[in-house]
């Protein structure tokens, strides 16, 4: 075993993770769940399914991945190549900043520290006033999805390589898809340009999250990898691979709801399986519940990961009757008798909010918003109609589910 674990580690280009049994472990689950998928054809219609889905494309993008507690000091490393550098990080890491500058790994460090939620083209405007007057050769960017969003942004115009080091369990660090919000919504769009170069999960950036904080960023995550499973363009590798970072999340949850504290486990369960929703962000298009939080937030100013964390067991309950048998039996395994309820337990048994009444959406903006939602057409599992829609977001406002809840966990 400890010859095949070399061997496949060697080729493990893509994840440099310092665990080496981790990152076996996942390529080996990888494929113990495609063969075991390939294999199964003993009834018709799992048949029928199996020569439907392996005729597919995939594709994958090129970046590099340091994952484990203390990483972020092999950053140092990575600079070498550079002589100045952009660095965007709140007043919070003053202390990772602080390293940077005295490590003297690079010649020229100029900050920029004001971060805001959605990234509004105001801000974006001021840091690229300071990045005119002070030439980068490399952007970092330390925080949250704000704060790497922002350097996204910058880099969409300059084309500078991006170095993230998140603190949250967003996920934006790990896709090509950048957004700047305005007084006329929000704008999001992909772009090669805004990918990042390398991406530090550094366990010790995520340790302090605040219980409920940490709830919300890991439901964030869990809705890039629910909606990877069902999405439109998706295959077996991209929906296996979800499929295990849903493994991840719930356990991390789980643990999270069931002791009341971020643990070290908790913590790095979540911050695996965050690197997986982003994985799967990347990889497959997103349908309505992204559509329906990044509306709800852009054009209402609400926050991002409370809007990911209320809708999320909504909208699951607004695709179940147009998901496949096989795709609905995969949320069952991963996630319980009744994976909507699940998924709205995960949240209220950490503390968050699970309905749009208690983060400050108000009712009367119910049509508003689903007009927003079917202004541009996009791929869906199920039918986008504005009845259904209002619906939705209604039980959404009220909290109330359809589905039978099962008994909460003690």
């Amino acid at each position: 075993m400890d010859n095949i674990k070399t061997g496949f580690w060697k080729k493990c280009t893509f994840f440099e993770c310092k665990d080496q049994k981790l990152c076996f472990t996942f390529h080996l689950y990888i494929f113990k769940r495609i063969f075991e998928f390939s294999t199964s054809i003993n009834n018709f219609c799992k048949a029928a399914y199996y020569r439907i889905v392996m005729t597919f494309t995939y594709r994958s993008h090129p970046m590099n991945i340091l994952f484990g507690k203390g990483s972020f000091k092999e950053i140092i490393h990575h600079l070498k190549e550079y002589t100045s550098c952009f660095v965007i990080a709140s007043d919070r890491m003053d202390k990772q900043v602080r390293f940077l500058e005295k490590s003297e790994a690079i010649k020229s460090i100029t900050r920029f520290s004001k971060v805001i939620q959605h990234v509004p083209q105001t801000i974006v405007e001021e840091a690229e006033n300071l990045l005119s007057k002070n030439p980068t050769d490399v952007i970092i960017a330390i925080g949250g999805g704000s704060g790497i969003g922002l350097a996204k942004a910058l880099a969409l115009k300059t084309k500078h390589p991006i170095i993230a080091v998140p603190s949250t369990y967003s996920g934006s660090e790990q896709t090509n898809i950048w957004g700047i919000s305005s007084e006329e919504g929000k704008t999001t769009g992909k772009s090669l340009r805004v990918l990042p170069k390398l991406v530090i999960y550094d366990s010790e950036f995520t340790q302090s999250l605040p219980v409920k904080l940490a709830v919300k960023s890991g439901m964030n995550a869990m809705a890039h990898l629910m909606e990877a499973v069902y999405a439109p363009d998706g295959n077996p590798i991209t929906r296996n691979i979800a499929l295990l970072g849903i493994e991840y999340i719930k356990k991390g949850l789980n643990e999270l709801g069931d002791k009341q504290k971020l643990t070290q486990d908790a913590n790095e369960n979540l911050l695996m399986g965050a690197f997986i929703a982003g994985r799967s962000l990347c990889e497959v298009s997103m349908s309505l519940h992204h559509k329906t939080a990044h509306v709800l937030g852009g054009s209402f100013g609400m926050d991002h990961a409370s809007v990911h964390t209320v809708i999320q067991p909504y909208v699951l309950e607004y695709q179940w009757d147009y998901l496949s048998d096989e795709i609905r039996d995969d949320f069952t395994k991963s996630l319980g008798p009744n994976p909507s309820y699940e998924l709205k337990n995960l949240a209220k048994r950490g503390g968050a909010e699970t309905e749009l009444k208690s983060i400050g959406f108000k009712r009367e903006d119910i049509t508003k918003a689903v007009k927003i939602i079917l202004s541009k057409p996009y791929a869906n599992v199920a039918p986008l109609e504005e009845k259904a829609l209002f619906e939705m977001l209604e039980k959404a406002y009220t909290g109330k589910l359809k589905q039978k809840p099962e008994p909460e966990r003690n």
